[in-house]
């Protein structure tokens, strides 16, 4: 025992102190007993206290952890449990928002999720509603101005023929109303198209062609086979395809580029990740980064073309029909500053479509 401490316990002073003998700790108590002026020593090794209580430090981390993982796993449990509705509300509404107006929620059980559900079902059932109404209506007012507006495209090709008798006055009003009358027409034959696009009455005719050689058959047909054309496909590279979308598609492109950019310089169809695109190259000013989304929609014109006789609905066709080809349309600038419009389309052969028959 230290010396010093037992000096002090013989003094009289009651104490403890710790110290080490042969490498191993060790707790030593003096007591002074001065009822029979006697001193009590007792010495105790520590190994054992030590050992404890690293036994309750690493119980205690353990514990810790253990606890901190349990707690973790239990509120991932109960956030995912509460999170799941939400997680079929935000898939339900991305599904009703890339067009399928018919999905609805499932009935909940919990009664705060049940009353979310039905607002949210009773939603969608009032803009499909509205939607419904204003489809029918563009469709019935389009319905409604076909014979009238053919009944004007006859009389002015009557009038037509007998142009030269007018004086020079009048002649300029025909030509005027003759213009208009067939920009009226075609903005009734847009909007008849796409009223059946948006009621899904026009069915896919699917049959086994070669997209280039049809590509430059409507081109010619129409009378655009002066149009430069390149073609990357094999020429026994054919695929499954609606015809008469494809004609539209290529038309109104087209007919575009000869209304706004002075007429497409060159027609394109190539192959590309298990995809087949179109695409139609101008040389006019091309179309503003800020308009190249907007100008597919319904009635929009690009800065270029705010005084052309088009009914805007065209590049609408178009994006129309290669959605329900399973691609899409977009436009960039070419290589002379001009647009280039591409059209992609998923391809399907030919085998596939057997697959799909007999299933």
């Amino acid at each position: 025992m230290p010396t010093e401490f037992v000096a002090k316990t013989l003094s009289g002073v009651t104490g403890r102190q710790r110290f080490s003998f042969d490498g191993e700790p060790y707790e030593v108590v003096g007591v002074n007993i001065k009822a029979i002026d006697a001193q009590y020593f007792e010495a105790f090794p520590l190994t054992d206290v030590a050992r404890t209580l690293s036994t309750i430090r690493n119980t205690l981390s353990l514990g810790v952890l253990l606890i901190t993982l349990s707690a973790g796993l239990l509120g991932l449990s109960i956030s995912s449990r509460v999170l799941r509705p939400l997680r079929r509300v935000a898939s339900v509404a991305t599904d009703i928002a890339s067009g399928g107006l018919d999905i609805r929620l499932a009935d909940e059980k919990d009664p705060e999720l049940a009353r979310l559900a039905t607002s949210f079902n009773n939603m969608v059932d009032a803009v499909q509603s509205r939607i419904q109404r204003e489809t029918r209506f563009a469709s019935d007012v389009s319905h409604e101005l076909r014979s009238p507006v053919t009944a004007l495209s006859a009389a002015v090709e009557v009038l037509q023929a007998k142009r030269e008798e007018l004086s020079k006055r009048n002649q300029q009003a025909f030509d005027i109303i003759a213009t208009q009358v067939r920009r009226f027409d075609r903005t009734v034959m847009d909007l008849l198209e796409l009223s059946r696009l948006d009621a899904g009455a026009s069915a896919s005719n699917d049959e086994s062609i070669h997209l280039a050689k049809l590509v430059q058959q409507i081109a010619k047909r129409h009378g655009f086979g002066d149009i430069k054309f390149t073609s990357t496909l094999d020429p026994t590279d054919e695929t499954i395809l609606d015809r008469r979308r494809i004609e539209r598609i290529v038309l109104n492109l087209l007919e575009n580029a000869r209304d706004h950019a002075g007429g497409a310089t060159t027609i394109l169809v190539t192959s590309e990740s298990g995809e087949l695109r179109i695409s139609i190259e101008d040389e006019g000013v091309g179309v503003a980064q800020s308009e190249r989304d907007r100008i597919f929609e319904r009635f929009a014109r690009g800065t270029s073309s705010r005084n052309s006789t088009g009914s805007g609905l065209g590049l609408a066709i178009v994006q129309e029909h290669a959605r329900a080809l399973n691609g899409r349309a977009w436009v960039e600038t070419n290589s002379a500053g001009g647009a280039r419009f591409i059209v992609s389309i998923s391809r399907k052969l030919p085998h596939e479509n057997e697959k799909s028959n007999q299933q």
